[in-house]
């Protein structure tokens, strides 16, 4: 069991968070970090369940945002929107693995490649889903839809993202940023 109410967080109403509780503790998940591919079971069983989280989309063309979904000491799921010319910019995830499942529009994801040095590419569009491993570093940005929307789950949760450049010497860390300071 992932949690029980007493100890999930949540800044979704009451009554949704209590129903993506109990859907996610049907999944029967470990309490401890979980694999990429756990994630995107999580990512995609939330994403399955739109009537729980579609209302809460906020389509902000000034500002990136997100919401918590779920939150317990091994995993969190967050709700993600996406609007023309917003990008996460380069970054890791501190150490976390995670999961994700567009729910809505296009994102395009820009990844570091295994030699370290070059970039790959994809196009995810509503319905795709995909995971990574801690050492993922890349720029997510909005492809099309208005807004594009995501559902992620991280693990362990978010706590830090470090943000890189890319320069002709290839990825060089940037800075640091406590995830409850960022402005992604």
């Amino acid at each position: 069991m992932s949690g029980t109410l007493e100890t999930i967080t949540s800044e979704a109403p009451a009554a949704e968070a209590a129903a993506l509780a109990a859907l996610l503790d049907e999944l029967a998940l470990p309490d401890r970090r979980l694999s990429p591919q756990e994630l995107e079971r999580v990512a995609r069983a939330v994403a399955a369940e739109p009537a729980l989280w579609r209302h809460l989309v906020v389509d902000s063309p000034q500002k990136r945002w997100w919401l918590v979904l779920h939150y317990t000491p091994a995993y969190e799921v967050r709700l993600l929107s996406w609007e023309f010319d917003q990008s996460s910019g380069w970054h890791d995830h501190g150490g976390s693995s995670g999961g994700f499942a567009v729910t809505a529009g296009v994102l395009q994801e820009s990844w570091r490649a295994d030699d370290g040095f070059s970039v790959e590419e994809s196009r995810f569009s509503a319905g795709a889903h995909g995971a990574f491993g801690a050492d993922h570093v890349h720029d997510v940005r909005h492809g099309a839809g208005r807004p594009a929307v995501s559902i992620h789950a991280y693990s362990p949760p978010l706590t830090q993202l470090t943000m890189y450049d890319l320069t002709a010497y290839g990825f060089v860390a940037r800075e640091v940023v406590p995830d409850d300071q960022r402005d992604l």
